[in-house]
Parts: C-alpha cells; sequence; structure tokens
C-alpha cells in the first residue's frame, strides 16, 4: 500500500485534570553565601537558622535534608549548572527538645565570592537514598579518665577539667584522626610519646587555654566555687561539634551568677569559639587568656580592626610523661585568642595572659587557636604502588602544620579577618520550589503541532544525511563499533552539531533507524538509499556485538527487510538474533549484556527483545520467543521493584562462582572484587552506571523497561508482562516533573545534577503509547496515552528546536537527552524515538494509512 506523508495533523489534546501526576518530592531553597574580604575564605563556617528556614518553607524537614552549592553567583546562573557539590551539613537541636535548630555546613569562598547554596528537602526516603555518608570530623565526649569534657576536629582536641580548676587543657595530633576515643580508653596513657597525639601542655595554675574566669580588684577568680556543675553534649558530627558547661551559683567574691560556657569546634580548625551567657552581669569584669610560660612574650594586634587578639609562640610543648614539666627543646607551639569584645583589654600576672571584657546583652565570644608544629607529621598518604589485592601501598608523610612565628600568626590573622567580616547568609528564594526545566525549555514559545514537529525533525535528518554521507563514504578502512568515522550519537545543543566519533557505537542503528521511519512516512527512496548506504556499514559483523546486537540490526536490518523485503537484510537481523541466543544464559534465564558467560545484565536489553520476537515470527522459529520470554520473566523478578521503579543493572553468578566482577557500562570498565555467596544463576548485586544510584531509578532504563514489557505483553499474552509494565508507567507518571520531561534519574531531582533527559521522556513515552494498545481498563488506557502525549507536547515545544523566536540554533534538534550525567545534549536515540512517538500519534489518529509496521 501507498503511504502518504503527514497532512493536516492536530496540536495534542491537554491532558485531562483527572490524570494523577505527582508533585515534586524534594524542593529546594536558594540561599546566596558571600565572602566580603578581599582574602579566600576556604571552609567558611555556615549558620542558618531553622526558624529562617521555615519563613520560606513552612514544611521544611531538617531530617531529611541535602545541602549542595553550585559555581554560580546567582540564581540565574545557578539555572544553568548541570552538577553542584554536596557538601557536609549537620541539624543541631540546641535547647534539647528533639527539634532542629541549626542547620551547619562548610563553603569554600574566593576572595569577594557569591556562591549559590541550595537545601533540598522532602521525602525522608529519597533524601537518604541522595545523602551522602559524611565523615565524622569532630567528637566530644565526658571521661573521668580524661578529667572532664572533651572535644575535637582531626587537627586538636581540647578538654576542660570538670573541678574546681575548670581550666582547658591540650591534646596535639600527629595524626588527622579523632583521638579522645582513644585517650579516654582504659590503661591508655596519653601523657606518653604516641605516633597518633598526646597531651602536650601543662596549664598548671592558670586558667586555661581559653577559659572563663573573673577578675575583681585586680584578682583572677576562676570558675571554682560553684554550687552545680553540669555538662551536656549538644552535638558532634561532620561538621561541628557543640559542648556546654553550667556553673549555677557561681560564687565571685561573694557576688552569685549563674554562667553558661558554650565551646563550638568546627571539622578542620585548629580552634573553637567559647561562648559564655549570664544573666545580670553585663557590669561584671570577665577574663580570658592563655598561661604565662617563662621567657615566652605574649604578642597583641588590635590596630584597624574590631577583632583583637592575644598570642603566644615558643617553646612550651610539655615533655612525655604524667608528671613532666619541662619543655621539649625544638618543638614550637602557638596559642592565641581572638575577640570583637568591644573595648577589651590585654592585662595580666604571673600565671596568665589576660584579655578582660564585659558581657554585651549577656553573652560574650571570643576564638581560641593552636597550631604544634608536629601537627600531621603522622598524616599517612598512600602512594606508588596500586591497591592491588595483598599488597600495600607506601606511605609518605606530608604534613601541613603551621612551623613558623609568621605562619602562626598570619594564620591568626586571618581568623581575625574571618570574624571581623564573616561570610554573609541571604535567603534568596520566597518559597521552596522543585528544581526547574532548562531555562530555554522557559523562554516564550508557540505551540507545535505535530505535523510542524514531523517537519522539523525531517529538516534536521535531511540536513545530517548531507552533511554525513560524503564522511561516511571518505571512510577508507572498516567501521566497526569502536573504529571508522560517519557515525554520530551526540550533538552540541547550540550548535546542533554532532560530534565525531570513532565507530557507530551501540547507537548507530538509531539513525538508520530514521530513514526508514521517514521512508516509510513519505516513501521517498532517498530515506531508503540513506539507511541502505548506513546499514550496509554495520552488516557482517553481527556475530561480533554484545547485547546491542539488538538494537543494531533491530532498527536497520529487520526494519529494512519489512519495508523493502530485501533477503540480505533479513538475514543479517536473523544473525542478529543468533549472536542474542549465544550470549542467552540458560542458568541465569538471561541475556548476558557484554560477553557469553558474562556476569551481569542491564535493563536496556528489554528492548532488544524485539530482535528475538522479530526473528521468531518471520522463521516460525520458536526458541527464539522462549528466550525473550524467559528473559523477560527474570527482568520482571528481579529489575522492577514493587513500587514500579527499575534498577539499571544486575551481576550474577554465571555459574563459575566467580569473585570478581565487571563493572562494564559506563565510561570507564573496571574489575570489582566481590565475596560472591550466590548460589548458580542467582543474582549477587545491583549497579548502576548512568543513575545517581544502584538503589535509584535512572529514567531511561525505566523507559526501556516500560516500553520492553509493553512489547512484550503484546508478543505473549503473559499477564506478568503486563502488570509489570503497568507497575512502571504508573511510577513514572507519578514521578514525572511538571512539564513531563523526566530527570536523567527520576530520585536525584536535580540535587546532584540537573540533568533532564528528552531521550528517556521519548522512550518512556513510547512505552505509554503501546501500554495504552494494550490494557482492557479503558480509563487507564486514557491515562496512559494522554501522559505519553503530554511529555511529546512538552518536547516539542520546550526542548525541540526552535524554541522561541530568538532561537538560532538549526531547527529539529531536541535538546537536553543525557547519555551519562553531567553530559548535555541533542542524541541520536532521542532524536529516533520523538520521531517514532509522532509518526505513531499520526498512525492511530488515521487507522487507514498507517506510518509504519509497528510491534505492536
Amino acid at each position: 500500500m501507498k503511504k502518504r506523508f503527514l497532512a493536516s495533523l492536530l496540536v495534542i489534546p491537554a491532558l485531562c485534570a483527572a490524570l494523577a501526576i505527582g508533585a515534586p518530592q524534594i524542593k529546594n531553597i536558594k540561599i546566596a553565601v558571600s565572602n566580603p574580604s578581599d582574602r579566600p575564605c576556604n571552609v567558611a563556617d555556615i549558620v542558618i537558622p531553622i526558624a529562617h528556614l521555615r519563613k520560606v518553607a513552612p514544611d521544611f524537614t531538617p531530617g531529611a535534608m541535602i545541602v549542595t552549592v553550585s559555581g554560580a553567583g546567582t540564581l540565574e546562573q545557578d539555572t544553568s549548572v548541570l552538577q553542584t557539590e554536596e557538601l557536609p551539613s549537620q541539624v543541631d537541636d540546641l535547647d534539647g527538645d528533639g527539634k532542629g535548630d541549626e542547620l551547619a555546613f562548610q563553603v569554600d569562598l574566593a576572595p569577594h565570592q557569591t556562591r549559590i547554596v541550595t537545601v533540598s528537602y522532602g521525602n525522608q526516603e529519597r533524601i537518604w537514598r541522595l545523602r551522602g555518608d559524611y565523615q565524622q570530623r569532630t567528637a566530644a565526649l565526658f571521661s573521668r579518665k580524661i578529667e572532664g569534657l572533651g572535644w575535637e576536629s582531626e587537627r586538636v582536641a581540647f578538654r576542660v577539667y570538670f573541678d574546681s580548676r575548670n581550666a582547658i587543657d591540650l591534646y596535639g595530633k600527629r595524626r588527622p584522626t579523632l583521638q579522645l576515643g582513644v585517650f579516654a580508653s582504659p590503661d591508655y596513657t596519653y601523657h606518653d610519646e604516641s605516633p597518633e597525639g598526646r597531651d602536650i601542655y601543662k596549664v598548671g595554675d592558670a586558667i586555661g587555654i581559653g577559659s572563663v574566669a573573673g577578675l575583681v580588684d585586680g584578682k583572677v577568680i576562676k570558675v571554682a566555687e560553684v554550687k552545680e556543675r553540669k555538662w551536656r553534649i549538644i552535638s558532634s558530627g561532620p561538621v561541628r561539634t557543640i559542648v556546654e558547661l553550667e556553673y549555677d551559683g557561681w560564687n565571685v567574691a561573694g557576688r552569685m551568677i549563674d554562667l553558661r560556657s558554650r565551646i563550638t569546634q568546627w571539622a578542620g580548625e585548629r580552634g573553637f569559639t567559647h561562648t559564655i551567657f549570664a544573666k545580670s552581669a553585663d557590669d561584671f569584669e570577665f577574663v580570658t587568656g592563655l598561661p604565662a610560660k617563662a621567657g615566652i612574650e605574649p604578642l597583641t594586634w588590635s590596630k584597624d580592626s574590631p577583632a583583637e587578639w592575644l598570642a603566644t609562640w615558643g617553646e612550651q610543648v610539655v615533655a612525655p610523661g604524667p608528671t613532666a614539666t619541662e619543655a621539649v627543646p625544638g618543638q614550637q607551639l602557638g596559642l592565641a585568642i581572638v575577640t570583637l569584645a568591644p573595648h577589651a583589654v590585654f592585662a595580666g600576672d604571673s600565671k596568665n595572659h589576660l584579655i578582660k571584657f564585659k558581657l554585651s546583652e549577656g553573652s560574650q565570644s571570643w576564638y581560641t587557636i593552636s597550631a604544634w608544629d608536629q601537627e600531621g607529621s603522622n598524616r599517612r598518604v598512600g602512594h606508588g604502588n596500586q591497591k592491588e589485592d595483598g599488597q600495600h601501598q607506601s606511605l609518605i608523610l606530608p604534613s601541613d602544620a603551621i612551623r613558623t612565628r609568621e605562619q602562626f600568626l598570619s594564620a591568626v590573622q586571618e581568623q581575625a579577618d574571618r570574624m571581623a567580616k564573616p561570610a554573609g547568609v541571604q535567603i534568596l528564594s520566597s518559597t521552596a520550589t522543585g528544581e526547574p526545566a532548562p531555562p530555554d525549555t522557559l523562554v516564550p514559545h508557540k505551540t507545535k503541532t505535530v505535523e510542524q514537529a514531523v517537519g522539523l525533525l525531517r529538516q534536521a535528518i535531511d540536513r545530517t544525511a548531507v552533511q554525513w554521507q560524503p564522511i561516511l563514504q571518505a571512510t577508507p578502512q572498516l567501521i566497526t563499533s569502536n573504529s571508522g568515522q560517519g557515525f554520530f550519537t551526540e550533538a552540541n545543543n547550540v550548535t546542533g552539531e554532532w560530534q565525531k566519533q570513532n565507530g557507530y557505537y551501540w547507537t548507530g542503528s538509531f539513525w538508520t533507524g530514521e530513514l526508514w521511519q521517514l521512508y516509510s512516512a513519505t516513501h521517498e527512496e532517498k530515506y531508503s538509499w540513506w539507511a541502505e548506504v548506513w546499514g550496509s556499514k554495520m552488516s557482517g559483523q553481527e556475530s561480533q556485538q554484545n547485547h546491542d546486537a539488538g538494537f543494531l540490526y533491530y532498527y536497520s536490518s529487520a526494519m529494512g527487510s519489512d519495508l523493502t523485503g530485501d533477503e540480505k537484510l533479513r538475514a543479517s537481523a536473523i544473525r542478529a538474533a543468533g549472536r542474542l541466543e549465544q550470549l542467552f544464559n540458560p542458568k541465569t534465564q538471561l541475556i548476558a549484556s557484554w560477553a557469553e558467560h558474562g556476569d551481569d545484565t542491564i535493563v536496556d536489553t528489554m528492548m532488544n527483545l524485539q530482535l528475538l520476537w522479530w526473528a521468531s515470527d518471520k522463521t516460525g522459529d520458536k526458541r527464539w520467543s522462549d528466550i525473550g520470554r524467559d528473559h523477560a520473566i527474570r527482568t520482571a523478578q528481579w529489575f522492577v521493584r514493587s513500587d514500579g521503579s527499575v534498577i539499571q543493572s544486575l551481576h550474577y553468578n554465571p555459574g563459575d562462582n566467580r569473585q570478581s566482577f565487571a563493572l562494564r557500562g559506563g565510561a570507564k570498565e573496571a574489575e570489582f572484587p566481590h565475596t560472591n555467596t550466590a548460589a548458580p544463576g542467582e543474582w549477587a548485586f545491583a549497579h548502576t552506571h548512568q543513575g545517581f544510584g544502584a538503589d535509584t531509578t535512572w529514567s531511561r532504563g525505566l523507559g526501556w523497561a516500560l516500553y520492553g514489557f509493553s512489547v512484550a505483553y503484546s508478543e505473549t499474552h503473559d499477564p506478568l508482562f503486563l502488570a509489570t509494565a503497568q507497575r512502571i508507567a504508573d511510577y513514572a507518571i507519578k514521578n514525572l516533573p511538571t512539564d513531563f520531561v523526566p530527570w536523567y534519574d527520576f530520585d536525584d531531582e536535580g540535587v546532584h545534577f540537573r540533568n533532564r533527559d528528552s531521550s528517556a521522556g521519548a522512550i518512556i513515552a513510547g512505552g505509554l503509547f503501546r501500554l495504552s494498545l494494550i490494557i482492557t481498563d479503558s480509563a487507564r488506557a486514557k491515562s496512559y496515552r494522554e501522559a505519553g502525549e503530554r511529555i511529546v507536547q512538552s518536547l516539542i515545544d520546550g526542548y525541540l528546536t526552535p524554541v522561541g523566536d530568538a532561537d538560532q540554533t538549526p531547527p529539529g534538534v531536541l535538546r537536553h537527552g543525557c547519555s551519562m550525567r553531567p553530559n548535555d545534549a541533542m542524541l541520536i536515540y532521542g532524536q529516533y524515538f520523538l520521531l517514532e512517538d509522532l509518526l505513531w500519534l499520526e498512525q492511530h489518529k488515521r487507522q487507514e494509512n498507517p506510518v509504519i509496521p509497528v510491534r505492536p
């Protein structure tokens, strides 16, 4: 029958309001964090009250959130960012009521730099699937062994004597680890020398390092005589540790003061912030300070800065041993206190170098710094030998310690500058929202009809064929999957230019598939000729392929055979089906994706079953359809979760109990040692190389599964396949974004990678269309078709060029496909499946003129 080209096609109807579309499960609050100084602020400490976040997001859930940052400096720039950096964060309950009060994180800022931070929150299961495992970099504990309360970062540890001394002491660290637990362990002597760290300071009768005391008539009065002394650990996490000490009824020369000390130490820092609170004591003179050591003169600074500091540097590291009092010759230790207290006064006595100050509205803070020149001297870093089984790396000991007086004073001044000009925080969002679609899809644009969209794709196809045919024919060598010029997969979103590649990859047949589709629609001989030219380059290599033999020869040889009756194409397609048969493992009931007797299968292979159904139908040989059925059954059992979400890759015991597995399919292949206890034919572990994680849902993989199971049911009428396809479809519809074009991963929702995948949208739409034909429930069939139509309409309006009057990209470019996050490009398979969707819509509007034989 002669096919006619598309005539008068209409805009796809709008969806009915009853269609169950899920709202974003993750919302975002945008925050600008700025460095006001002309110095870099490496690891700025940021605190945001939860109450401030709830002003713009009343439903904010502190227990389920992620903090990320981009390099963008404005909201507009941030919308074009494809990949963010996750920042370790923690939520702290300051008052002990079980509810979060502050969000804390750290971020690097260049001089005068502003960076956009995103706080993402929402569905707890989804958030914690996306959230990283943050290294514990601070800690706190109370122990009699260390005589009180201790706190630490990986650089240094402190403790306060929980008795009348109330002095803060110091542990130095040769290795950047958390060590208080070791110091507090039974029979461990923390005074002795160790390659890890030890007690390196002697406080003596002084008030301690950054401790608090009172000053009455020129006499220092320690926080010694109190009615009740209490302690608590507020938080101990990857970002900061907060501890508190309460002194009820402190007797200061007859005056009773209720005093509270809060101490905060941040990850990676050499010091801590000490904040004191007291009621009705603003007229009282408090002091903090550093112990006075013989021969070490104090250094002070207060010029032209609101931050003042007091410092000491020299040989003040006490020798090992619990009774030692002498200093270690040659070892240097720097101590400093930085304060913003107004009108602070430097003073001292025989035991202390002091800073005098008064409270401001009931509180005051200062920062205490310690720097030992042996810090990091046991920072063990592997170098040289590879991490092979049973082989250790050689170790080097790079130290980033502060070694000189000048370096120490520079670090103290840097801290003073940070305190004088702290990082600015501004909440930019007026309300919490999901991450938006790509900016170029949101410009004002007109609605396209299906006919117009097909015309645009046809322009792109003609343009591509004319440009690339000479390149193909000029290639003297054989073109294989990884050598030779003339095939393409990805193109620039802006220029529409295809990138050159070596070989036809797994994607080569989607180009020939486009040509065969247009030949079927128009019956113009140029399209069949081009399809045969490109397809001939792959012919004869069927037995050398992996599971992608299904892709490569279904959309070229099988489709061409159906349209032309060419026996050479038919033979090519059947040889490819034979290759899939060779890859089938009866023990696993799966086609191995990469090689015979392989240990993994990816969900994409569901699409390659089309070739088996075709071959069985054309030859009458049932063995191929049996393989397809077995593979689909096992895929339904192993790859599709109960909620309809989909796993990308499963590794299994192929029958030889192997203990090392090949992780294939990503940018790099790697051997993965795995203690395999799976029985022969059983699965060992899940894996993803294109989704966010093994427990998330890669959207294109879901599309392959939906499309594949819809076709599998049409070919076999097995109710398992229909139920599986429906479950996948329901998950997809529930989790689509507001513009119906999926994220590259349904779970990520733009938190880590902000890629949409237009190709996944086109494939999912194709699966929904096929499902709408085979389901008997008319209401559900209608909803599936309408969801597919809405996806296609969104793709052709916002993603298919031109979008808007100012769009200079050549016509017919389907933007924002994601091959491997964070790649963002036009993809040849996105082009193919969008064309297939559009022609399907035409065919199923005018049944009297089918456009192309469709299976189903």
